[in-house]
């Protein structure tokens, strides 16, 4: 599992002294952008991705995503990649059956919104969701994955976490230069206030916030929480809390997707009996408790809103209809 090292927020020695691996990271990632061929499948495929590595809010925006696509009459699958799993096929998600190491948390997370597969091999989860009655799909991630042809692209941007050094990995936390991300997505998602100055993205920019859902604590009133978070961006859910007006008396992260155990358990539970406080952790890192502790740890549902759902709608009803001409005139012969 993966902490992010501090000098990704600010530009440091170390992040000089790694640029040179920067360099080989990009050149390794174009070449295999190059060499792979996409595969175009009948349904349009719509990716949700970032230039980051992790905590930009993929997850969130795609079910905010899913709700919009029900609205229009599709019948959307999410596509992921169950990041952590031990898959080898594609695996049609069920919360009831499986757990994260069969499928990844964010998956099970996802397979509330709607029908979900897992899988390393993003073009067979497709095929396997289209034949189970798909009509459009949803790549949760996938920006820098070119196996499958994609019809619209988002770039999901935190406004708090932002892009940090601004360098490739490992010298920063992005996962390709700006410029590549941004000359292959159509649109980008925005999370939170802050203004764009740092992203030169000339294509269109959507406006979202993360809302906190109606939970148990406005019926029991208890503010005072420990809480932790195993995610790509803990902080964010720091603030979200604080925003909301928790007490937090003692805030614990951990690496992204981290596998709790038993003594992180006892320790916690310590931890919040000492602050007379209750524990609380995200819907994602839920997942990764053990299954007898999950009933003394409370969870901070959250949901993303877009400032303009009506335009968003709009734009992608006519990017893909755009992407349905433009495959269309590929394959009319010319004479």
């Amino acid at each position: 599992m993966f902490r992010s090292p501090r000098f990704w927020d600010k530009k440091q020695w170390m992040s000089y002294f790694l640029i040179p691996l920067s360099w080989l990271w990009t050149r390794i990632a174009k070449w295999n952008e190059k060499s792979m061929e996409s595969e175009e499948v009948s349904v349009p495929v719509i990716c949700v991705g970032n230039l980051v590595m992790g905590g930009a809010g993929k997850t969130p925006t795609v079910i905010a995503l899913v709700d919009i696509l029900k609205q229009m009459g599709h019948t959307p699958h999410i596509l992921s990649r169950g990041y952590g799993a031990y898959i080898r096929n594609a695996i049609q998600v069920n919360p009831d059956k499986h757990n994260y190491l069969q499928v990844g948390d964010e998956p099970l997370l996802l397979a509330s919104a709607a029908t979900t597969w897992a899988g390393p091999n993003r073009v067979q989860s497709a095929k396997a969701a289209i034949l189970q009655g798909a009509t459009i799909l949803l790549m949760d991630d996938g920006l820098q994955n070119h196996s499958l042809k994609k019809d619209l692209s988002f770039i999901v941007v935190d406004a708090i976490q932002g892009i940090g050094n601004g360098l490739v990995f490992p010298a920063g936390p992005l996962r390709e230069p700006i410029e590549s991300g941004a000359n292959r997505a159509q649109a980008m998602i925005l999370i939170g206030n802050d203004n764009t100055s740092s992203l030169d993205f000339k294509n269109h920019q959507f406006t979202a916030q993360i809302t906190c859902i109606k939970n148990t604590f406005e019926k029991n009133h208890n503010k005072r929480v420990v809480a932790f978070a195993g995610i790509g961006y803990p902080e964010k859910f720091r603030n979200t809390l604080e925003k909301n007006g928790f007490i937090v008396c003692e805030f614990i992260d951990y690496a992204d997707h981290h596998p709790y155990t038993i003594h992180d358990m006892i320790k916690l539970i310590k931890a919040a009996e000492d602050h007379e406080a209750v524990l609380i952790t995200t819907s994602k890192d839920w997942f990764r408790i053990p299954s007898h502790y999950r009933n003394v740890v409370e969870t901070l549902p959250i949901a993303l809103k877009f400032a303009h759902p009506d335009q968003i709608c709009v734009f992608i009803k006519e990017a893909l209809e755009k992407s349905k001409q433009l495959n269309v005139e590929k394959q009319v012969p010319t004479l």
